[in-house]
């Protein structure tokens, strides 16, 4: 049921346009509870609005993985607006001293302004926040217990019809889809409305479809790896030319969103409450582009898996499993012109829980090539402008299988800040390749710093790499 009518929803989302103020705040719908951790509200030009905050809770996905900790909880609010900057007023449910916003490289600095209270300012759209409190600060021991994520849209163009035949509309209110609905070949859009809270998923049969809004899928009330869903809650294997845009996808039964076809666009995109592991966030086909997009994934975050694809300014919020960027597991990797630049990766939690003597997979680091990989064609991949925030303990974990032929060439990696790497008996920066001929070769690293230092000299950072399988591995600093 819709929380309000057409017209009042409507009324909701216009009132704070007009004057000087270009601010939207979008409706919700009946059902989904409101956080009980955080209270928001937001002004621009001096008149505040409460903001609507979601929560999602780990307790009923305890049952599905000993990994999953009880307890936690993600509250997120979203909002769009243009013009002046925006003011973010977080009450809270216990005090503080000390609040941030990241990633930092936004520049948003927290305050606090008085007892259970904090504000920032937001001076851009498109702009994807963590805001943390040192009352449940995050460290190698201890999870943030109760997340709060704040998303910045730009407003909506070209909204649909929901009178057209070819649109899937789905307004203010909660919708049950009894798990992922196969969309027909006369489906071309599917519209999520800012307010709408749709459970379940979308797979396409073939053609070209966008699916995009404001409003929010999720996989809260199915079980984990529930049937009725291939893959993940989006499944855009057939077809091409998708478009994924807007829409906020919370605690999916797998990965949150696969789309293996080609030339598909992901933009605006955000993940959340990934509680249990193959909660993977983004595959995507040869030629696709991923952008300006929110990912906080319990398995690998980004798939680096095709030819001449695009990941840029995204944020990455990597949980206890996975990458941040994967290129492994599947049979062969052969893959050439793949462009990664200006993510900020704004934790690493794989140590989270395990104490000083952290002992992490080899599926773990911010690039990792794991599993049973064998035959590899690589070459021309960049990751540029990539900062990584607190402590990460692994960064480089690319070694082949010890059966793995062929070349990984013409890798560079260009304008790393990691803002620190501890030391680990166990856990080093790695790179080889495999005995049976795999080679790894013509590898640049420029600018590439390790708690503010450049590293040129790859022995003193904690880097292994194997001579005899590896050849060209070249640290610049400028």
């Amino acid at each position: 049921m819709a929380l309000l009518p057409t017209s009042a929803v409507l009324f909701m989302l216009m009132i704070c346009q007009q004057g000087s103020t270009n601010l939207v705040i979008y409706p919700h719908a009946n059902g989904p509870p409101a956080s009980n951790h955080f209270t928001i509200f937001l002004s621009q030009g001096g008149n505040k609005h409460k903001s609507f905050t979601y929560i999602s809770t780990s307790d009923h996905r305890t049952h599905d993985a000993s990994s999953v900790k009880p307890h936690r909880s993600v509250s997120w609010t979203s909002f769009a607006f243009t013009g002046s900057p925006v003011t973010v007023e977080v009450h809270t449910q216990s005090d503080f001293h000390n609040c941030l916003v990241r990633p930092m490289s936004y520049g948003f600095h927290c305050r606090r302004t008085g007892p259970k209270v904090a504000q920032f300012t937001v001076q851009h759209n498109t702009r994807m926040m963590s805001v943390e409190f040192d009352n449940d600060q995050t460290n190698n021991h201890k999870d943030i217990t109760n997340k709060l994520v704040v998303f910045a849209d730009p407003p909506e163009t070209n909204i649909p019809s929901k009178h057209d035949a070819s649109v899937l509309f789905y307004d203010v209110g909660l919708h049950n889809l009894n798990g992922q609905k196969l969309l027909d070949s006369h489906i071309k859009e599917v519209y999520l409305a800012p307010g709408a809270f749709v459970q379940g998923g979308f797979r396409t049969s073939g053609g070209s479809v966008k699916i995009r809004g404001r409003g929010i899928m999720s996989g809260t009330i199915y079980k984990f790896h529930d049937k009725r869903f291939l893959w993940g809650m989006i499944n855009l294997d057939k077809g091409s030319h998708h478009v994924v845009e807007g829409i906020t996808l919370v605690d999916s039964p797998q990965f949150f969103y696969r789309g293996l076809s080609d030339n598909n666009v992901v933009r605006n995109l955000k993940t959340l409450a990934p509680w249990t592991y193959n909660s993977d966030g983004v595959g995507i086909g040869h030629d696709g582009l991923v952008e300006d997009s929110f990912f906080m994934a319990n398995d690998d975050s980004i798939k680096v898996y095709t030819d001449n694809m695009v990941v840029r300014r995204c944020v990455v919020w990597q949980a206890q499993n996975g990458a941040v960027f994967q290129t492994g597991w599947w049979t062969g990797r052969d893959m050439q012109k793949v462009r990664i630049s200006d993510i900020d990766v704004i934790h690493t939690d794989w140590c989270t829980f395990k104490g000083d003597n952290c002992h992490i997979s080899d599926n773990d680091a911010v690039l990792d090539q794991a599993g049973d990989t064998k035959h590899f064609k690589t070459t021309d991949i960049s990751f540029e402008n990539i900062r990584i925030e607190g402590s990460c303990p692994r960064i480089i974990n690319f070694k082949m299988h010890p059966g793995a032929t062929g070349t990984v060439s013409n890798v560079r990696f260009t304008n790393w800040d990691v803002e620190s790497q501890p030391t680990h008996d166990s856990l080093h920066n790695e790179i080889a390749g495999s005995s049976s001929g795999g080679q790894v070769t013509n590898w640049h690293f420029t600018n590439f710093k390790i708690g503010g230092h450049c590293v040129h000299n790859p022995t003193s950072e904690d880097f292994k790499i194997d001579p005899h399988t590896t050849s060209d591995i070249h640290f610049t600093c400028h």
